[in-house]
């Protein structure tokens, strides 16, 4: 599952979203909600969080990140959740 993601889509799709995005609360604390994608960072700024179709991502120092998924069906979605969001 290594490079699944590319980093740069989901820094881009984080800014996106907390630029034009909701503010909603998340399990990591405040953050904001766009097109169905979730997004908050951690209180020192390290670490982004996404969640989406039953997956979540954690995005951490040095573009590395953490995929929490049951299945290989829910990660395309959030590929694909991403990419739109992207592409808006």
């Amino acid at each position: 599952m290594q490079n699944l993601i590319d980093a740069k889509l989901l820094m881009k799709v984080f800014s996106k979203t907390e630029q034009q995005g909701e503010p909603v609360d998340t399990p990591f604390g405040k953050g904001f909600e766009l097109d169905g994608m979730t997004v908050a960072s951690g209180f020192d700024g390290y670490d982004l969080y996404f969640m989406a179709d039953q997956v979540t991502v954690t995005l951490g120092f040095h573009q590395k990140y953490h995929i929490d998924a049951k299945d290989e069906e829910h990660i395309e979605q959030f590929i694909q959740r991403l990419k739109r969001i992207d592409a808006k």
